[in-house]
């Protein structure tokens, strides 16, 4: 990997940005960037449509370089082989048409790894990666996130070549493999809860009750605290649900508002007869299991060559100025280290699951040519 931060987007991105692309080594570019203006301009759009190589990425609440968070600025990241990249676009319109968009002959012609890239905002997110899965099985490894910005505005967030787009994903796949690793540390506290009343990621009723009065019971009795509209996302960031796997790690599932009615919104979608627990967290299980992931990911490859991670914008929200200890956890082996703190995160997890997943650290180890 080539790597290059611009500290400064409105005045180093575009020359950075076409420095890379030039370079003999690079044949493809994966650009991340915080919400910085300058890539959010329409001038942007002609500088992405006037670089040679292949270019995709997103936009996201921060990054990750040097072991560091980086609240300001764009990574860009030079790719030794061409990316066929492909873009989706309407992900909440009908999930049939996600499958025709995708190319399946990848797989048979070398290719090995997909960045996986959606508009954090956009309906359909599971209903994309259900086809992912439905296209590529496991002949594919995926790594990648949600863009855009916690505020749920509606600007477009996602880099392709043609510019800046929205309520869609980006697909990259490049032919070197990739180890994977997927680990929250989030721990049960309470459940399982049958969903009995859902409408996409709006969860209503928990065992035909209040989804706000069984989740605020858990609270109470864990901590003492009532759960109101007004404390709520302060509150929900230490206490997630967990949606339960017959042979994995439950996926989180980050709830962040209620309505006057007691229903519950979170990031994923919560279908009706599924189970869900409460969990909670503590620092040492989530750093744990964030250098977990990583040793996951550089093992499965012979000879990693670099580390690129995408975890979630909520552990930061949880673990405070504890987050130091999880930058550390992934970069304890001094690898060249880069990423985004994104808003959901997309993997496999190395059993054969691919999901969409909350308040987890997905590390990928990328083979050394």
């Amino acid at each position: 990997m080539e790597v290059t931060y611009c500290s400064d987007p409105g005045k180093g991105l575009e020359p950075a940005l076409r420095s890379t692309a030039s370079s003999a080594s690079v044949e493809g570019v994966l650009l991340l960037s915080t919400p910085d203006p300058a890539v959010r301009s329409p001038d942007f759009e002609s500088v992405l449509a006037a670089v040679e190589t292949p270019v995709f990425g997103g936009i996201f609440p921060e990054l990750v370089y040097e072991g560091e968070r980086r609240k300001q600025g764009a990574l860009i990241v030079g790719l030794p082989s061409e990316p066929v990249v492909t873009t989706v676009p309407s992900l909440g319109d009908d999930a049939a048409a996600f499958g025709e968009a995708l190319d399946a002959s990848l797989p048979a012609a070398g290719y090995e790894t997909a960045f996986v890239f959606v508009d954090a905002h956009a309906s359909g997110i599971e209903s994309f990666v259900d086809s992912l899965f439905r296209t590529y099985s496991v002949e594919l490894n995926f790594l990648g996130g949600g863009a855009g910005t916690l505020e749920a505005d509606d600007e477009p967030c996602l880099f392709t070549d043609e510019g800046v787009v929205g309520d869609a994903a980006v697909v990259a796949a490049i032919p070197e493999s990739m180890g994977i690793g997927v680990k929250h540390g989030w721990q049960e506290v309470a459940g399982p809860f049958r969903v009995t009343e859902a409408e996409g990621s709006t969860l209503h009723t928990l065992d035909g009750e209040s989804a706000l009065s069984v989740y605020s019971d858990v609270v109470d009795d864990a901590t003492g605290t009532t759960v109101n509209r007004e404390n709520f996302f302060e509150t929900a960031k230490s206490y997630p649900f967990g949606q339960t796997r017959m042979d994995g790690e439950q996926i989180v599932r980050d709830p962040f508002s209620v309505d006057a009615e007691g229903a519950i919104d979170c990031f994923g979608e919560l279908p009706e007869g599924e189970f869900l627990t409460v969990l909670e967290g503590d620092p040492d299980s989530l750093v744990a299991a964030t250098r977990t992931a990583a040793a996951d990911a550089q093992a499965g490859v012979d000879s990693p060559a670099g580390i690129v991670c995408f975890d979630c914008i909520s552990r930061v929200l949880y673990l405070e100025s504890a987050f130091d200890r999880e930058l550390a956890a992934l970069t304890a082996d001094e690898l060249p280290a880069v990423g985004a703190l994104t808003i959901g995160e997309i993997a496999n997890d190395g059993t054969g699951h691919l999901d969409y997943y909350n308040k987890t650290a997905v590390v990928g180890a990328i083979e050394s040519p």
